[in-house]
């Protein structure tokens, strides 16, 4: 992503103050005299792990929650907020990840939602006025939707941003966007925040919460910190924002697994455990690689490149139309997930709560959900000895550092940190020799995250090849040895050592030449595409 310009704030008069906020649920303090302030044309980070109290604020701000004691003030003067009512009478307005809109509604529809709708005679409503209502809307966003498209029919950015233009149609002067890119890729984040400055030299005022620490340098001029409740760190000024700082403040600590290290670190030569040869499938075309023992090996690029596509082809989700794949010297057919899980093949899905997690089943249920058969008293009467498939999964909970107050409480109860170390402990059961993992950091703080860091480099070192995507090009140098970049279905480069930075990798995924002079191992037909 293109690195932001500092914005001059339009006004830079308060128009949001949270002063000495506590809120208790019964005798649990979740925050602790917390004080918070916003100007006008401010892009204002709020940080801190799962459970640090984001959530919390977020939701007495915007009226779902009162606070126990504490003060709120909108333009310096106090106001009373115990409804999303007087939230939205404040001029405060929140955008969730997922967006604010009903996928059954057209995008007009959705943008009346609050408000009361024109009618002729007062009577019918006034479709024409709702139709240039919304056209003069998105037309101040600058947004090429059509009013009368399915809000399902939409992108995700598009999602986000017609959220955003249903807040200021209701005036909102304070746009609180809990999450908005966990689902869009590089580009589309590029999108948003240019409509974010825009909104921002405006004078509009965001709160802007995400786990991806780039984002935040590139688009926030300010940032507070929460941990355990209290403010842990803040700072108001651009200059003062920088990553070690901010993950101290976080973590209460240094941590090394999310320190800026050299990537492709060097490695005693290994035996090669996978080897793919030619394999074509849909968004795949004659990939050829190969992945050692205890290597992790990054598969970048961007939507639709063969980078995830390659990981569903080897899990059998998508069918090969070519190519030969070998596992530790043997040829082998991974004709469906159930053959590739056979044959030692585990795959963490990108969306960890429609594809990984099952939800009203325990934490020793979904560990044990493809080992299940080792704990059968009787194969034909298929009962389980919960007793040992209990041992089994407190030992691999305990072992993965899963925090949860017993293996039989709800996985729902869980962090998405801890739902993610549950699906890893689940493919660790089987002894999987092939970890397939698409984005298995998305969604998680950035605790979690080092935790998984380290779980993953754990996996690599007990023998086991990791092949690993993400949408955040800087874990490709946090995490991998090596990376095979995607583009167009192919594997254009091999990029390991000081070639592997961000820049590097997202230039060779968006097709282009590369500017730095070290030599690069490229495919044949890569070369002969450029100019």
């Amino acid at each position: 992503m293109s690195n932001p310009l500092g914005h001059e704030a339009a006004d830079t008069a308060e128009v949001l103050q949270a002063v000495g906020i506590v809120k208790e649920f019964g005798t649990h303090r979740v925050l602790d005299d917390v004080s918070f302030s916003l100007r006008a044309g401010q892009i204002h980070a709020l940080l801190g792990e799962n459970g640090a109290g984001k959530s919390t604020l977020i939701k007495i701000l915007t009226g779902v929650h009162e606070a126990t004691a504490g003060e709120i003030r909108v333009h310096g003067r106090p106001v009373q907020i115990t409804s999303p009512h007087d939230a939205q009478a404040a001029g405060i307005a929140v955008v969730h990840q997922h967006g604010n809109l009903i996928a059954s509604m057209t995008v007009q529809e959705n943008l009346m939602l609050g408000r009361r709708l024109p009618r002729r005679g007062g009577v019918l409503i006034d479709w024409h006025h709702v139709a240039r209502h919304a056209r003069e809307l998105l037309g101040r966003l600058q947004l090429d939707v059509d009013p009368q498209a399915y809000a399902g029919e939409l992108r995700a950015d598009q999602m986000a941003m017609v959220s955003i233009a249903k807040a200021l149609s209701l005036d909102a002067k304070v746009i609180v966007l809990d999450e908005p890119t966990a689902a869009l890729s590089p580009g589309e984040v590029d999108v948003l925040f240019g409509h974010m400055r825009r909104l921002a030299e405006q004078g509009h005022a965001f709160v802007f919460v995400s786990h991806r620490l780039n984002e935040i340098f590139e688009v926030a001029d300010s940032a507070t910190v929460l941990r355990d409740g209290k403010v842990a760190w803040r700072c108001m000024h651009r200059e003062g924002l920088n990553r070690a700082d901010v993950v101290s403040a976080i973590l209460g600590k240094t941590n090394s697994a999310l320190a800026a290290t050299p990537a492709g670190r060097p490695q005693a030569p290994k035996p090669v455990l996978l080897e793919v040869s030619g394999l074509s499938a849909r968004h795949v075309v004659d990939c050829s690689f190969r992945a050692t023992q205890g290597e992790i090996l990054g598969l970048a690029g961007l939507p639709d490149s063969g980078a995830e596509a390659t990981l569903d082809a080897l899990y059998g989700r998508l069918r090969q139309t070519g190519g030969d794949i070998h596992l530790s010297g043997r040829r082998v057919r991974l004709s469906s997930p159930r053959e590739a899980v056979r044959q030692g093949f585990a795959l963490v899905p990108k969306d960890r709560l429609g594809e990984a997690v099952v939800y009203g089943f325990s934490v020793r249920q979904n560990i044990s959900l493809p080992s299940l058969h080792r704990f059968l008293v009787d194969p034909v009467t298929r009962i389980v000895n919960q007793a040992a498939e209990r041992r089994a999964a407190r030992d691999l909970a305990k072992r993965l550092h899963v925090r949860a107050t017993s293996v039989d409480a709800d996985i729902g109860a869980l962090s998405g940190g801890n739902q993610q170390k549950c699906v890893l402990a689940r493919w660790v059961a089987t002894g999987a020799k092939v970890f397939l993992l698409n984005s298995p950091t998305a969604a998680v703080d950035i605790g979690a995250k080092a935790e998984i860091y380290d779980l993953l480099r754990a996996i690599a070192r007990d023998g086991a090849s990791v092949l690993f995507t993400s949408t955040e090009m800087d874990e490709y140098m946090r995490v991998c040895d090596r990376v095979l970049v995607f583009h167009r279905g192919r594997i254009v480069a091999e990029v390991d050592g000081p070639e592997m930075n961000e820049s590097n990798l997202l230039n060779l995924a968006l097709g282009e030449r590369t500017t730095d002079a070290a030599p690069r191992r490229t495919s044949p037909e890569f070369a002969a595409s450029l100019p």
